[in-house]
């Protein structure tokens, strides 16, 4: 069984659970029908697990949000290069081809 794993903070006297034991108790919470009678078992009040499964849904759903992001900002930047890059391009040709009217070629 999960042992309950937390200091006290001398300062404010308040537990600190460790993150191992908040993920174990999320997970056991998901897989147990009372939760209620998990949080007893574990020494805590049935709300601190509940908050802690928020706030791993969230975080969870935060870091996909951040790769979304970063998907639409890589998908931007390269949109953003395709331009100079097309620009480059076209004036390579065109220094190619007023070189060919002069009768002297420029290598770029």
């Amino acid at each position: 069984m999960l042992q309950n794993k937390y200091f006290r903070n001398t300062k404010t006297k308040k537990r600190i659970y460790t993150k191992e034991f908040k993920d174990e108790a999320v997970l056991l919470s998901y897989h147990r029908a009372n939760i209620k009678e998990l949080a007893n078992e574990l020494g805590i009040k049935v709300e601190r697990i509940y908050k802690w499964r928020t706030d791993q849904k969230n975080k969870e759903l935060g870091t996909s949000i951040s790769l979304k992001s970063e998907n639409h900002e890589f998908k931007q930047l390269k949109k953003a290069l395709k331009n100079p890059e097309l620009e480059l391009e076209i004036l390579k040709k065109a220094v190619h081809i007023f070189s060919k009217n002069d009768g002297e070629s420029i290598n770029l």
